[in-house]
């Protein structure tokens, strides 16, 4: 028995001291352990132009008398005030109040080839704001209209932002108030000292989404 061990050992000793050919690496199908190997690069780290934007949207009046709202015009601005996005909207109903007078729209607007759907048209500011910090004036408005939802955590709503706000004392009990929105007009006045919105003319969507972005940088700044 000690013979044959010993002979066991004496042929283990000779396996593992011979050479062994493993032919050439195969760098085609294992890139990243080939010795020419170049990593690829890191993506572009991302700056405040990928990930603030404003949004306003102007209505129209749709159903009896015009009282309900649907989108007909979008508006998206990055953080250094560029305008990405600003489209009339297909209303897929019929629209029986324009309300040119605060909309600036006519029917000629949305009947044009420069209208888009409203299906490309939230897939395109959904697609943008994915992940996005979104920013804007009564939003609820603007998202409820668009039949788009956003994160609250992502959103930056002047309308809601309590510093904002109008301190309003409660009637019956003068110790309690309340908090209420301001208009977005008057916000701009008081904090940046700008008019917009003037009188006898229609609402800007670019101006209004550049407002209030204005408002969040002069805040967050």
């Amino acid at each position: 028995r000690g013979n044959a061990w010993n002979r066991y050992n004496q042929n283990r000793r000779r396996v593992r001291n011979k050479p062994r050919h493993f032919g050439p690496r195969n760098t085609e199908m294992r890139p990243y352990h080939s010795p020419t190997h170049v990593s690829p690069p890191h993506d572009k780290p991302m700056t405040k132009n990928d990930i603030y934007f404003a949004l306003d949207c102007e209505m129209v009046g749709v159903g009896p008398e015009g009282l309900e709202s649907a989108v007909a015009r979008v508006t998206l601005c990055n953080w250094a005030e560029e305008v990405i996005l600003d489209t009339f909207v297909k209303v897929p109903v019929e629209v029986t109040d324009y309300r040119t007078f605060v909309s600036g729209i006519e029917a000629k607007d949305l009947e044009g080839e420069k209208a888009m759907p409203l299906k490309d048209v939230q897939e395109m500011v959904q697609k943008t704001l994915h992940g996005k910090i979104l920013i804007g004036h009564a939003l609820e408005n603007d998202l409820k209209a668009l039949q788009i939802s956003h994160p609250w955590h992502d959103t930056r709503d002047s309308a809601i932002y309590p510093p904002f706000m109008q301190e309003v004392p409660d009637l019956e009990d003068s110790s309690k108030s309340s908090l209420r929105p301001r208009k977005l007009k008057e916000l701009v006045k008081d904090r940046l000292g700008n008019d917009i919105q003037e009188l006898g003319k229609a609402h800007d969507p670019v101006e209004d989404a550049l407002s209030a972005l204005r408002l969040y940088k002069a805040e967050r700044l």
